[in-house]
């Protein structure tokens, strides 16, 4: 469940419900009960108008017509013990606004029913105003803006829950997506395992109700959002549960066979040794002796190398440092990259590694697939994992997939995030490592997957 709660009932509703019934006339310039807080002024009211637009379901026509009424006021009239009245007349206001004057009296009964002005007309329904030596508003016919200084701090909690909403959406429409490529990924490996028809069905009615480009407010409100999200996770689970007894039945007779690798120039059939000591790319044909990350093998000085490269397999193409772009993936563990790498890159890693604990390999393999899913073209897979090496490029992909569900900054184009990586690798200021540090002091997206 996400740490973003649903707001259910904020207090300012039963406040709004009240303004909507009290009468719209009034007689005198009605000085309000209250006064806006202290260093508040007229412009911090439309601030607040603005952020509660949605909130208090102000058209842009509506609020624009608001807001130069705000702006008519003087600073003063804002102040304790005043009244701001806005008196222009309604012909003037319909020729600046170019419309007829019937509407900018729909503009005012609108208004009036969300309890946000008032009207104290004249008796030939004239608009004008006299203030005193002061400059205080003592005779004054238009439109009463007291609500909005009574109101203040209500429109402020409605400006704060939209906000807050709009927080939410995000962050839940970030975990849709994300959860629609596991939902997708898991589909396509239940096909290939021969899961349940029924489950597999049922998985892919969900996936055509998702949106293809955007949730407009509209259709998908903020509840039936977090709704669609809970349905996502538990069609997962149910996939996951069924994908585990098949997967575990098929990996105790083989392990790793009809293994095709994707978006690589040799794409035979790819069996990987489990007991050679030597670490080659998933093209099975190439040993990866870039820069590498701590821990990974390949790096090893001395003897140890020595020995890494006499056993090299018949074949084997050899790749020069020089040719490699330095990425700071020698600075990088394998656990701080699970550590960093979302659920379903997680559970993808963890299906390419079969009953053996996680490796370098098995991530090279996730990563490829992954690209797949994440949009990204074949030639720009290449190039980043031949620029970079196999086990950067694998980083960037695993960086670039949890940036997805960033509820501050998610990345909506995976294909010109990874390009623009690539960009930075070849200017030699692609620092993973840094990337990776910093994913590590955010806490992991929650998710229904574990």
């Amino acid at each position: 469940m996400s740490n973003l709660e649903y707001p259910t009932h904020p207090d300012w509703i039963d406040a709004a419900e009240a303004a909507k019934h009290r009468p719209a006339f009034s007689s005198g310039i009605l000085i309000p009960s209250i006064g806006l807080p202290k260093g508040k002024t007229k412009i911090d009211v439309v601030k607040a108008l603005k952020r509660a637009r949605c909130a208090l379901d102000l058209k842009p026509a509506v609020f624009a017509y608001l807001e130069h009424q705000i702006c008519m006021t003087q600073a003063e009239d804002w102040e304790q013990g005043r009244a701001p009245v806005a008196f222009s007349q309604v012909k003037t206001l319909a020729a600046y606004f170019g419309v007829e004057e019937r509407t900018i009296r729909n503009y005012e009964a609108s208004l009036a029913r969300k309890g946000l002005i008032f009207w104290n007309d004249s008796g030939n329904r004239r608009r004008y105003a006299k203030r005193d030596e002061t400059g205080k508003l003592v005779d004054a016919y238009g439109i009463v803006l007291t609500p909005l200084i009574e109101r203040f701090a209500d429109i402020e909690k409605m400006g704060e829950a939209e906000d807050y909403d709009l927080k939410l959406r995000t962050s839940e429409i970030g975990r849709i997506r994300s959860l629609r490529r596991v939902l997708s990924y898991l589909a396509q490996q239940a096909h290939a395992h021969d899961c349940s028809a029924d489950l597999i069905r049922s998985a892919e009615i969900l996936l055509g109700r998702i949106p293809g480009r955007s949730f407009s407010k509209k259709a998908w409100p903020t509840i039936a959002v977090c709704s669609l999200r809970l349905e996502l996770e538990d069609e997962i689970a149910r996939l996951k549960q069924a994908l585990t007894s098949v997967l575990d039945q098929e990996i105790s007779a083989q392990a790793e066979q009809d293994f095709r690798h994707q978006y690589t120039e040799d794409t035979r059939q790819n069996p990987v040794g489990t007991c050679s000591g030597e670490r080659t790319s998933p093209d099975g044909d190439e040993v990866i002796l870039q820069t590498e990350p701590a821990n990974a093998g390949g790096m090893e000085e001395g003897s140890r190398g020595q020995t890494h490269r006499e056993n090299m397999p018949t074949g084997a193409k050899a790749r020069p440092k020089a040719g490699i772009t330095s990425t700071g993936i020698e600075h990088i563990r394998l656990d701080q990259v699970m550590n960093v790498a979302s659920p379903l890159m997680q559970d993808m890693i963890q299906l390419e590694a079969g009953e053996r604990e996680a490796n370098w390999t098995a991530l090279d393999r996730a990563a490829a697939k992954a690209a797949g899913y994440l949009g990204l073209s074949p030639a720009l897979w290449t190039s980043l994992r031949r620029e970079t090496g196999p086990a950067a490029a694998s980083v960037c992909i695993v960086v670039t997939e949890r940036r997805l569900s960033d509820p501050n900054n998610p990345v909506a184009n995976p294909g010109g995030f990874v390009s623009g990586m690539l960009t930075r690798a070849r200017q030699g200021k692609l620092y993973l490592h840094k990337s990776v540090f910093g994913l590590l002091k955010q806490p992991q997206p929650e998710s229904g997957l574990t």
